[in-house]
């Protein structure tokens, strides 16, 4: 009976133990949390909660002097921020703005309360133009978190196309993370804009817009300023005419996808937002005729344009086995060098495509267990040109990829370029390496492998093979480049080149962090060197990389000097859009263009005498020999030559 007490109290002197142990941990974990959720407000009264109900954000929005700001805050769940494809992909299809998870009001205090489960959250409040923006990890539990408004940041930036400034373009500017559109401003009449109060982040992505123009979207560090390239794009007007009369209903669209348009009652059609940058290639069909026409907008009148028909051709095609002649099941074809052309399977390996310009025409045909063929028809004006393809039986490649251990590698590449092949399609190893292809013929085909971090392997072979086939991939080298200022700051949009000798093998432009990776390099020594807008070029820094573990190395780029003017006619009014150019010993060194009050700047320039040219259409060539640095130059033109 003693014994038995005796155990029970030290069973009972245990769960004591362990529930102090227990209430100890509660407490440093709800310290934790507090002290990464920046813990910069008072203490918090709020009682812990379970692991697994919702966390509780307290937090207060003040000004820059510490007063309450009486705001909405809205919490926003962190997601990867938008890309360039993604900004276009938003924009163009007015995709909706990122909801908030939660929102709250603040009090007369500024203080407020959010409940929001555990996760990565981007905090957002703003009075009066004035934002406040805070990434951080919410854990289970209560934690503490201050915003201060403040002005935000500042964006400046230009609409320019291939004529120049564009007036009126219509800007905004988009949040990548949260996906927010922010402003919306117009440029003025020289394209320039300016959008101020920003939710500070590493990038912003700027869409831009304009009457006869096609959109464009960039992303852009706040700190600089922006340059927006707008595409130009034409009203395309004319008549679609078949044997010299109307051909109403006949369908237009530019070679290689776009808008399109019917032509009407008297054959005309328009096409609204073609792009004017270079060649375009216009198709049209109607049920019996076919016609093209190639234009260069830039130089041509695009009011009257006139698209002759001609009489069209059609292919049937009937697809079999080569041994036993019979129609195949669950074939397929293409036109890889017409995408736009449609098949239509009319019966069991019966095929059709109508209508179609008369000559050679590219034709890819598929089946289950069959070698692919490719084969180029010529099809006649008229009636459908009809054609028997046959198709062999397949052969397969199969073979393992080994890694330098010599175990086989899962993920690896293979690329095939051959008949039926053109090597766009790949084939993944699996976990112990092994892959294989089907639907080949009996043929020579030219064999890639890849993999991230080694270098690649191309073989040329023929098939049928024997056996399997075994490839073993080297490791690749690689170098990580660090660009720094003279006074340590990281230079963005550097262009650092590798070479060896004597040849450049990558250029890579640094991220906003100054740095950037080569990967897939030959092992060996290598040369780095960088350049920047700015800056002098750097010394070639010699780099040793031998294998996959990146070999550092940090280029450092000193600013160079300004030579600044202005360029005015003989009048003394000034010249814009004209060339300015630095001569070195026989080279260029620098060139610009003046703006529309005539003024230029040249930058990143070394010390020294040269020879400036100014050059302006119908202007006599200006030359000058300058000492750099320099500023406030006048370079006078003289009038334009007379006819």
């Amino acid at each position: 009976m003693r014994y038995r007490l005796v155990a029970g109290g030290a069973l009972l002197l245990l769960l004591a133990l362990l529930l102090a142990i227990a209430s100890g941990g509660r407490e440093g974990r709800r310290a934790s949390v507090t002290t990464r959720a920046a813990g910069t407000g008072p203490d918090s009264s709020t009682a812990a909660l379970e692991a697994h109900e919702s966390a509780v954000l307290r937090g207060w929005v003040q000004d820059a002097r510490g007063l309450p700001v009486a705001a909405q805050v809205l919490a926003f769940e962190a997601a990867p921020p938008l890309t360039r494809e993604g900004l276009e992909r938003h924009m163009v299809a007015e995709a909706p703005e990122t909801p908030p998870l939660a929102t709250a009001t603040t009090g007369p205090d500024g203080a407020f309360l959010l409940r929001v489960p555990e996760g990565r959250y981007h905090l957002l409040a703003e009075r009066g133009g004035q934002p406040a923006a805070l990434a951080l990890d919410v854990r289970p539990g209560p934690s503490e978190v201050r915003l201060v408004v403040a002005d935000g940041e500042r964006l400046t930036g230009q609409v320019v196309s291939v004529a120049g400034g564009v007036a009126r373009a219509r800007v905004t500017v988009v949040s990548l993370a949260p996906a927010l559109r922010l402003r919306e401003v117009e440029s003025d009449e020289t394209g320039a804009f300016e959008v101020e109060g920003l939710f500070p982040q590493e990038r912003y992505g700027v869409w831009a817009r304009a009457a006869g123009h096609g959109p464009r979207g960039v992303l852009v560090p706040a700190s600089r300023p922006v340059t927006v390239m707008l595409p130009c794009a034409l009203r395309l007007e004319g008549r679609v005419l078949e044997r010299g009369v109307a051909a109403p209903g006949a369908r237009v669209r530019p070679r290689g996808g776009g808008p399109e348009a019917r032509a009407d009652s008297a054959g005309r059609f328009v096409l609204e937002d073609i792009d004017c940058s270079g060649r375009t290639e216009l198709l049209a069909e109607s049920t019996t005729g076919v016609g093209e026409l190639a234009i260069e907008p830039l130089s041509e009148d695009t009011s009257g344009l006139d698209i002759p028909l001609e009489t069209a051709g059609g292919l049937r095609v009937r697809v079999v086995e080569a041994r036993s002649g019979r129609l195949l099941e669950g074939a397929s074809l293409q036109s890889p060098a017409a995408p736009e052309v449609v098949w239509r399977e009319e019966d069991v390996g019966h095929f059709r495509a109508a209508p179609l310009m008369p000559g050679p025409h590219a034709v890819l045909v598929r089946a289950p267990g069959h070698g692919a063929v490719q084969r180029v028809l010529e099809v006649g004006a008229g009636p459908d040109t009809q054609v028997e393809v046959e198709l062999p039986p397949e052969s397969v490649l199969a073979g393992r990829v080994l890694g330098p251990e010599g175990l086989g590698m899962e993920g690896a590449r293979i690329h095939l370029v051959g008949a039926g092949r053109s090597g766009a399609e790949e084939v993944l190893t699996g976990a112990d390496g092994r892959f294989e292809v089907r639907g080949l013929t009996e043929d020579t085909y030219e064999l890639r492998v890849e993999r991230q971090g080694y270098l690649p392997v191309t073989r040329e072979l023929r098939l049928p093979r024997a056996g399997p086939l075994e490839l073993s991939l080297a490791p690749a080298a690689a170098v990580a480049v660090k660009v720094l200022g003279a006074r340590g700051e990281p230079v963005e949009d550097a262009a650092v080149s590798l070479s060896r000798v004597g040849e450049t093998v990558r250029e890579e432009g640094t991220d906003t962090r100054g740095g950037v990776h080569f990967g897939g390099l030959v092992p060996g020594s290598y040369l780095a060197r960088a350049r920047a807008q700015g800056y002098l070029p750097s010394e070639p820094v010699p780099v040793e990389a031998w294998d996959e573990e990146a070999a550092p190395v940090t280029l450092v780029l000193r600013e160079g000097l300004a030579l600044s003017g202005r360029v005015r006619d003989a009048r003394g009014a000034p010249v814009g859009e004209a060339e300015v150019v630095l001569m070195g010993v026989g080279m260029s060194v620098s060139s610009t263009r003046t703006d529309a009050q005539g003024r230029f700047t040249l930058s990143g320039l070394a010390p020294g005498r040269g020879q400036l040219r100014v050059e302006k259409l119908g202007h006599p060539l200006r030359e000058a020999e300058v000492e750099v640095p320099a500023s406030n130059l006048e370079l006078v033109l003289e009038s334009p030559r007379s006819e």
